[in-house]
């Protein structure tokens, strides 16, 4: 995490050929105690810091007693829902669902309780605001997918909107996003970007694997061939530094 802005930190990731996930504009020093730079904060499966300081004393000792019998995660985890709140019991199965990234099960699931005239009326209004807390994170989460193509961040946009429109296969709401992702299909700017973006998580990979320099014919060819692409711009962009 970098508390600079984007504009400065995109580049030098590019230029220096880094290939974790950085953040920029981050507010986050204070809550981590940073106190120098660069440091290092290994954060346990619970959630909790179970080590902070520079990154060069971080060993994988360290790391294996922190994440030991802890299971691994899958790409849905980014839907799973957290709430301030208890639920009448009647929703446990859906609440469960919602925190669990269930986002179609509980969403049927409260909608069902929401119109069922068996159980009392704040029963199902309790059921009424949880499904409108899914449907709200699930908007929350379709805007972020159309800021990642509006940025030509694509293969993420198009992951997060894939990942739900599967999850939510049978409602509404999934039909929704279904007919967006046929849109995107079709859209020839964001297909090329697409192509282009998994060309350059390719030459990534070789980097990663043999060196830069290994990669600087595939750098190249994205260069020639999807040329206005982000994915050519950043290219490009490693092409210089090399």
């Amino acid at each position: 995490m970098s508390d600079e802005s984007d504009a400065l930190v995109a580049p030098y990731l590019d230029q220096n050929g880094v290939g974790v996930r950085v953040a920029s504009g981050s507010s986050t020093n204070q809550a981590y105690s940073v106190t120098g730079y660069p440091s290092a904060v290994l954060i346990d499966p619970e959630g909790k810091i179970a080590w902070t300081g520079h990154p060069s004393s971080l060993t994988k000792g360290k790391v294996e007693a922190a994440v030991k019998g802890a299971k691994a995660g899958d790409a849905g985890d980014f839907m799973a829902l957290s709430f301030d709140r208890e639920f009448d019991r009647k929703l446990s199965s859906a609440v469960k669902a919602a925190t669990s990234g269930k986002l179609g099960k509980a969403l049927s699931a409260s909608r069902s309780a929401a119109s069922n005239p068996k159980i009392s009326d704040a029963q199902r209004e309790d059921a009424a605001y949880l499904a409108g807390e899914i449907e709200a994170h699930v908007q929350l989460l379709r805007d972020q997918a159309d800021v990642f193509l509006a940025n030509r961040e694509v293969l993420t946009g198009i992951m997060v909107l894939g990942t739900l429109s599967k999850e939510l296969k049978g409602t509404d709401v999934g039909d929704a996003l279904a007919e967006r992702l046929d849109e995107i299909s079709k859209d020839e700017a964001i297909t090329r970007e697409v192509d282009a973006a998994e060309a350059f998580e390719k030459a990534r990979a070789l980097a990663a694997r043999r060196g830069a320099k290994k990669a600087v014919k595939k750098y190249e060819a994205i260069v020639k061939k999807y040329p206005g692409t982000k994915a050519a711009e950043r290219a490009a962009m490693i092409l210089r530094k090399l």
